[in-house]
């Protein structure tokens, strides 16, 4: 069998669990680059060697394309792999070395061909499984795989690398098999667009139109939308809770905006509210207490001497004189002092006031209740 000139070989003599091979194919007599162009006829521009076509077809033809290829370059490559028989095998389990790479060639007990598979496991053999795929997987570029899955539970990693270039697409996948299950990690560039993925799932592509990431994004220094993002906070020129510049700060103690002229709103970590202007449009609970505008006004009214009338003017809401402090319908009405002319209503009954004499001819205060 002819061989291709090998800077690298790595011989594994019977260093393997199982050697399956397959018929030696025939010697390569010619070659074929395309080149993606036509000639003035729309016929396509193909640069052969060598270029008696009988000669060429006498064994087995090599196909490849390049645009930039030339007649010089075809009869170079016919010299290197002239008369070469490409052997398929796979060899599970082998004790390769380490440093072993795709390309090179590889000796396994009689057979000799190249490494242009490879799954290697990180256990306690360093072994891997590597093969020359048959022509089905050659013509179509199609990844190899062994024939049968193995239902063996393996106690190491295996971990599988593939790298394909192109005229139109360069592409990288890596992945990973433990008893835990399997991942991978991919990335693709093409003419259009450069996309990343984790197993089938695209997690950030970046095309003509920017760039777009699904998933968790961490980062604690740069900028996102005009704000600068911090190792606790988000900020737009204001960087701190407690700063009264104009801007807006979201952070892990709080969240404050402000405006201008002095105009802010500040909401701690801690439920402490501030700010120079409050306005609700709904309903106010406090402590489990649902309380409305209208209650608000009832209940919260206070009163001062206006002709011996209730104030429903701008005074509601305000202690006048300490005269009544009404804190709410609910809790009743509390004062330090109550005056009443005449008489006053409560709990259905009249309580007035008179004057009467002592025994010593003294006018005393009395309260009658009827």
């Amino acid at each position: 069998m002819s061989t291709l000139p090998q800077f690298d070989i790595q011989n594994i003599l019977k260093r393997a669990q199982r050697l399956d091979v397959s018929p030696e194919f025939a010697p390569y007599s010619g070659i074929e680059i395309l080149t993606g162009k036509q000639d003035s006829n729309g016929k396509d521009i193909v640069i052969a060697a060598p270029q008696d076509d009988a000669e060429r077809n006498s064994g087995l033809v090599l196909t490849a394309s390049s645009p930039w290829a030339t007649q010089a370059q075809a009869n170079n490559i016919l010299q290197l792999i002239k008369g070469f028989s490409y052997q398929p095998f796979t060899a599970e389990g082998a004790h390769l070395d380490p440093a072993a790479e795709l390309g090179d060639g590889v000796s396994v007990h009689d057979v000799y061909s190249g490494i242009y598979s490879m799954a290697r496991r990180f256990g306690r053999l360093m072994d891997a499984d590597i093969s020359a795929p048959q022509s089905e997987d050659i013509d179509h570029e199609y990844p190899f795989e062994t024939k049968a899955n193995r239902a063996v539970s393996r106690r190491f990693t295996e971990v599988e690398s593939e790298l394909s270039i192109a005229s139109d697409e360069i592409s990288a996948k890596v992945s990973k098999k433990s008893p835990e299950g399997q991942t991978s990690f991919s990335w693709n560039l093409t003419n259009s667009a450069w996309v990343v993925k984790s197993g089938n799932n695209t997690i950030f592509r970046v095309d003509a139109n920017g760039a777009q990431v699904a998933g968790k994004i961490t980062a604690t220094s740069g900028k996102i939308g005009g704000f600068d993002i911090g190792a606790s906070a988000i900020y737009k020129d204001t960087s701190s809770i407690n700063s009264g510049t104009k801007g807006v700060y979201l952070g892990t103690n709080g969240i404050r905006i402000n405006g201008s002229s002095g105009a802010y709103f500040k909401a701690t970590s801690s439920g402490d509210i501030e700010g120079n202007n409050l306005k609700l449009t709904g309903t106010l609970t406090i402590g489990g207490q649902s309380i409305t505008a209208a209650a608000l006004r009832g209940g919260a009214q206070s009163a001062y001497n206006n002709g011996g009338k209730w104030s429903t003017g701008a005074g509601y809401g305000y202690n006048y004189n300490d005269a009544i402090n009404a804190n709410s319908f609910s809790s009743g009405l509390s004062t330090r002092y109550l005056s009443v002319s005449s008489g006053m209503e409560f709990a259905g009954h009249t309580i007035g006031r008179t004057t009467i004499k002592d025994y010593n001819g003294v006018s005393r205060n009395v309260l009658w209740w009827q």
